[in-house]
């Protein structure tokens, strides 16, 4: 073992990194899945794939930081990658969701107001 306790927070931050990346490519999934909805075999497909790249993802980035060692806070803070940007994702979606309609209704009423007069 090289360093086992003093690289423990590069370790933690750098799979978190990669757990983010590994959301990213789930978002694009999920998005590629939406998009084949009467193929539900190229579906299969694609979760294939992606559960392949989340694996690659997962070693390249813990061989990387820690001489491909698994220990439990390395899966956990892979794990904590992805669910803090499946959660930023979703927060900020239904953000911009609630800006956009607020945008519409303001635009219809205006049309409206504008038409009685």
């Amino acid at each position: 073992m090289l360093y086992p306790s003093l690289n423990q927070p590069i370790v933690f931050v750098v799979l978190f990194c990669g757990g983010i990346l590994a959301g990213t490519t789930f978002l694009l999934c999920i998005l590629c899945v939406k998009n084949l909805k009467k193929h539900k075999f190229l579906a299969q497909i694609c979760y294939f794939f992606f559960i392949f790249i989340y694996f690659f993802i997962f070693n390249s980035f813990n061989f990387f930081a820690n001489y491909g060692q698994f220990r439990l806070f390395t899966i956990l803070s892979f794990l904590l990658g992805m669910a803090s940007f499946d959660f930023f994702t979703k927060f900020l979606w239904t953000k911009s969701k609630e800006k956009w309609y607020n945008l519409k209704d303001e635009r219809k009423t205006k049309k409206e107001q504008k038409a009685k007069d």
